[in-house]
């Protein structure tokens, strides 16, 4: 068994890079590549935390017992392990099936099935259906991701001149790529909204050095923001870009009216000094409480908690070291600069020309001169257009995060409880062969069965995570339609009969499932006996079943499979002179199964590990629970002195949760749901 495991919830836990190990060679082969040459290599580069392996993994040979035939013959599955561990290397299967089990004339082939294929949980991983391994890096907490990432690809990039032409080492994901793109993005952005505050300035005030003084501004306020950044170790990432971009038109405010009413005193007859010290103190009282005004709404976001509060005090910190450093450039810098570029540029005749009314002036004097004449009717007329737009919110709809703008599908394969990977693997080929001509589709990645790293069983704990899920991610083009292409893809998996295990989720959803929040719908309900949740879970289940804007409704109570249960009688088992610790080691075994250690088979000249199937997933009780229940009564436990199990312990077989979850100590159960509706009061209601 292994030990639990504690993750937090970090988007520094999210795969940094993948990459996939592909080529003309078995699967295991590439596995022992990428442990080998790949991993160490990755592994040196500055800022990597970790790096692990999917896939890759070596094939065995899988021994399925009979539990009619060793009942009958009163096998335990502990004595069958014993003497396959005799002999230390079979030279074929063949040989493994004749060894005597200790019955006259009975052969270990006549109470099981050997086979090569993968064991009980491992992870297959394929990539555009071609078998891979595949290698996952994660970085370090306080690294820079873009230039980890980078550094990473490099790495990779020598190692695939290395390999030649035998062997493909490709990027799967690059968690930096959305980064950067996003990032140069909202750059862009930003400079263009930049360049149209400037252009906007010199419209209003017609004067080319006035706008040079103003345009200033921004580019200081925005240096002295990072700088406040740095010290309060804020990174620039999306949102505080975003919050910067944002800031852009705010940050020209405060240096426009010091730089008009310095340029106007100076058109007056003022000389610098004097318009400089009387203009600053003229405006420094209101723009020092406008800017305060501002930075006064962005306050209550840094007491919210929670997933909402790590994403929004960097915002609101970032907007807030903005905004006072334009306060600070506007009267200290901008008097400084209109001597340069507003005093001198002055002419004698302009102080002396008496001012006349702009082009805009003569616009919004007359309807200003009307609202102070009609007071009343200029507050009603606010007051109706505010409550006009407060009516538009059910309109345009309300969520937590926006959609991405990374085009993808995720496809969650869970087939029934004790379904075999190869099982899975086959149900997943058949999804996988639907996307092969289709040129909407860039690449996909698949993973079946359980994952072997540490970041990828957190994930996929929430859709199961065992040999009977398989999950499929398919990059699309960025000229796909990505409704059209999830919808084409759902009606393809309903000719298959496949719609009942299966769910196609979006990029974002897929996202927003993976970090724990999303546009999705998730609900928990909890109490404190099982009969009661299960109650109100099915009853809150069928009223948004029967809603329209609710789509792959889910709950954890519609997972109920018989689940055997066995419970020792301490006293039978004290009677019959064997312990009950010797006893629990080999009710894991018939459950779990376990790897001959130090045994191997030679298939076709080539080596391979030995792997005994637990018996209770070859009982059947999804066919037939009363003769499962039976057969497991009669399975011989207790070695040497083996007796059946229904002698020394009670043997049940009732139906229950493969999830179980609690809330602060009671049980819950979880109804999950994707909304459909752009109002998500509609939902609520």
């Amino acid at each position: 068994e292994k030990n639990p495991q504690v993750l937090a919830l970090d988007p520094s836990m999210m795969p940094l890079v993948a990459f996939s190990l592909t080529g003309d060679v078995p699967s295991e082969q590439l596995g022992v590549i990428a442990q080998e040459q790949v991993l160490p290599e990755l592994q040196m580069v500055e800022g990597i935390a970790q790096a692990q392996i999917e896939g890759g993994e070596r094939d065995q040979v899988l021994v399925t017992l009979d539990p009619g035939q060793m009942n009958e013959l009163g096998l335990p599955m502990s004595v069958l392990l014993g003497l396959i561990s005799t002999i230390p290397e079979y030279g074929s299967i063949g040989e493994l099936e004749s060894i005597p089990v200790g019955v006259d004339g009975v052969t270990l082939g006549d109470v099981a099935e050997t086979v090569v294929g993968p064991a009980p949980g491992t992870m297959l991983s394929r990539v555009d259906g071609e078998t891979a391994a595949i290698i996952v890096v994660m970085k370090d907490k306080d690294a820079n991701t873009v230039e980890v990432a980078n550094a990473v690809r490099e790495k990779a990039e020598a190692l695939q001149l290395a390999f030649e032409d035998t062997l493909e080492l490709s990027v799967v994901f690059d968690q930096s790529e959305f980064i950067e793109e996003s990032i140069g993005e909202l750059t862009q952005m930003a400079l263009i909204g930049a360049a149209l505050a400037i252009i906007i300035v010199f419209i209003f005030l017609a004067a080319f050095r006035v706008s040079l003084v103003t345009a200033m501004s921004i580019p200081f306020s925005i240096i002295i923001g990072f700088f406040a950044m740095y010290f309060t170790n804020i990174t620039i990432n999306m949102l505080t870009l975003s919050a910067m971009a944002i800031a852009v038109g705010r940050l020209i405010d405060n240096s426009i009216v010091v730089s008009e009413v310095i340029y106007r005193r100076m058109k007056r007859g003022e000389d610098f000094m004097e318009a400089s010290i009387g203009g600053s103190k003229e405006v420094a009282g209101p723009i020092t409480a406008s800017t305060l005004a501002t930075v006064a709404i962005f306050v209550p976001l840094m007491f919210v908690g929670g997933i909402v509060g790590e994403l929004f005090i960097p915002f609101a910190l970032t907007i807030t070291f903005a905004l006072i450093a334009s306060l600070l450039v506007a009267l200290m810098v901008v008097p400084a600069f209109s001597r340069w570029f507003v005093g001198r540029g002055m002419k004698e005749k302009e102080k002396e020309t008496k001012a006349r009314d702009t082009w805009y002036q003569k616009v919004y004097l007359p309807p200003l001169k009307w609202a102070l004449g009609h007071r009343f009717w200029t507050l009603a007329i606010a007051g109706v257009l505010f409550l006009g737009s407060g009516a538009l919110l059910p309109i345009i709809g309300t969520s937590f995060l926006p959609g991405m703008t990374e085009k993808m599908l995720v496809v969650q394969v869970e087939l029934p409880p004790g379904t075999d990977v190869e099982t899975t693997s086959e149900v997943a080929g058949l999804i996988e062969a639907l996307l092969v001509d289709n040129e909407a589709v860039d690449s996909y990645f698949t993973m079946v069965g359980t994952s072997t790293t540490s970041v990828h069983s957190a994930m996929s704990a929430a859709f199961g995570g065992g040999d009977n899920t398989a999950e499929i991610q398919i990059m699309l083009n960025d000229d796909a339609d990505e409704p059209k292409e999830q919808s084409d893809l759902e009606y393809a998996i309903e000719v298959l009969m496949l719609q009942d295990f299966t769910t196609i989720l979006s990029g974002s959803e897929a996202m927003g499932s993976q970090m724990g929040f999303g546009t999705g719908l998730d609900i928990s309900v909890s109490g404190e006996s099982a009969e009661e949740v299960s109650t109100a879970t099915a009853l809150l289940f069928e009223r948004l079943e029967a809603m329209d804007d609710i789509l792959n409704l889910e709950t954890d109570l519609s997972r109920v499979v018989p689940t055997l249960d066995i419970e020792l009688d301490s006293e039978e088992v004290a009677a019959r002179g064997l312990t009950e610790q010797e006893l629990k080691q080999e009710l894991a075994l018939l459950m779990m199964g376990a790897p001959v250690d130090g045994v191997s088979v030679n298939v076709d000249g080539d080596s391979f590990g030995i792997f005994i199937k637990g018996v209770v997933g070859q009982l059947g009780f999804g066919e037939d629970p009363e003769k499962a229940l039976a057969l497991a009564n009669d399975l011989r436990i207790g070695g040497a002195l083996s007796v059946p199990l229904g002698d020394v312990a009670d043997v049940g077989l009732p139906e229950r949760l493969t999830h179980i979850g609690h809330i602060d100590l009671n049980l819950a159960a979880s109804i999950t749901g994707q909304i459909t509706a752009k109002d998500v009061g509609a939902v609520n209601r």
